[in-house]
């Protein structure tokens, strides 16, 4: 089985950008991943594509479009979507396309355009017998971070976290992506600047919910032959890529449904979607979380910061804050959390963010990560969070 070797990367920075579409902002990371491993377009085997619903029929089948755009050649196109975990999801279709031989070489491509504000309810067919839950929850008033936010007074509850612990987890992450120029927001903020910021959802404030954004990131997999061939260098390795979905009894309030197992009644760990691929990614690369040198995850709001940490294995139950407290969490710290800003400092683009997480840490395994280098970086995972419990970690090596 060969190794699967990340040969390219390419990144467009993160915001609103009204006078640029998807389909160009796709091509230029496409690009961008193409030459940065010393390649052409048509040396591209096979695709795999986030399918953005956003943008209609076309963005649905993103990566035929994209490609139609660059000229076609012909080659195999899959376009996937797993809602905010889609980006994990195309990491795992590529890593079995070269690992199996198919391929030897896979682009892989997440470019999303969002809507202003909340994620709104896709439209549904008008001779429906019933409404779909996603758009009952609207119709109640229910948007995305109200179901972190009764997570975060869950845990409150339960640990005694607070509302400092939620801010400096903002804090931290806003340092890191002062220092990153892609990032939408480079913006340090203090402490008193973020506890200042509107009540959206009690507890979460305003700085501490990730904004909609426009982005767009590429990478470019090849087998290790193919990386000889090219004479790639460093070798940055992909090492696991895993796709898990919830558990029955799991007590966690699922976007987008409107009810959930009770504390009481649970017969599987929070979040068990995030616990079940980090523990699949883990066991595929033969590493513990002991191992990770940093850890990308996806910080939708900050709480979301401090449970990942806990259901990736990182630390114990209501332990995450003692890391935060300490310091460890950030750059200098043993476990960088988010050394690239994270989707606080970028937005949430839904098909691309978790090939932004890729970008970041291959960056840092390369050493080409500027002032928010995490230093002797050589393992690191990420995990991105899906509507309606899915998820999927993935793990590169030096």
């Amino acid at each position: 089985m060969s190794d699967v070797i990340v040969a390219g990367v390419g990144l467009h920075p993160w915001g609103k950008f009204p006078e640029k579409s998807w389909v160009e902002m796709g091509a230029e990371v496409a690009m961008g991943a193409v030459a940065d491993a010393g390649m052409e377009w048509t040396d591209v085997e096979a695709m795999v594509s986030g399918a953005m619903q956003w943008g209609g029929s076309t963005g649905m089948r993103s990566g035929n479009t994209i490609a139609a755009a660059l000229g076609e050649t012909g080659v195999p196109i899959a376009n996937i979507n797993n809602a905010c975990a889609s980006g994990g999801s195309l990491m795992r279709a590529a890593y079995a396309m070269i690992t199996s031989g198919m391929h030897d070489s896979v682009l892989v491509i997440g470019t999303d355009k969002s809507p202003k504000g909340y994620f709104p309810s896709v439209p549904v067919l008008a001779d429906e017998p019933r409404p779909p839950v996603d758009m009952v929850r609207w119709q109640v008033g229910v948007p995305n971070p109200a179901y972190w936010a009764l997570e975060m007074r869950k845990r409150m509850e339960a640990y005694g976290s607070t509302e400092e612990h939620l801010a400096q987890v903002k804090v931290k992450n806003s340092r890191h992506g002062s220092l990153n120029p892609y990032a939408r927001y480079r913006k340090a903020f203090t402490l008193e600047q973020v506890l200042a910021s509107p009540m959206v959802c009690d507890p979460l404030r305003l700085l501490e919910i990730c904004a909609t954004s426009d982005g767009a990131a590429a990478v470019m997999l090849v087998s290790d032959k193919k990386a000889r061939r090219l004479g790639v260098r460093p070798l940055v390795k992909v090492a696991a890529c895993s796709l898990a979905s919830g558990e029955f009894g799991d007590p966690t309030i699922r976007i987008p449904l409107l009810a959930a197992a009770s504390d009481g009644a649970a017969t599987a760990p929070l979040l068990s979607e995030s616990r079940l691929a980090a523990q699949m990614a883990y066991e595929q690369a033969g590493l513990g979380p002991e191992d990770m040198d940093f850890v990308e995850l996806p910080d939708n709001s900050s709480w979301h910061e401090l449970q990942y940490l806990e259901t990736m294995g990182f630390c114990g139950e209501g332990e995450s804050e003692k890391l935060l407290d300490a310091g460890e969490t950030a750059l200098g710290g043993r476990l960088p959390v988010c050394p690239s800003g994270g989707f606080s400092s970028f937005g949430e683009a839904t098909m691309a963010q978790g090939i932004l997480q890729i970008v970041e840490v291959t960056w840092q395994l390369r050493g080409t990560a500027g002032a928010r280098q995490v230093e002797g970086a050589r393992k690191a995972i990420t995990e991105v969070y899906g509507a309606q419990a899915n998820n999927s970690a993935c793990i590169l090596t030096t």
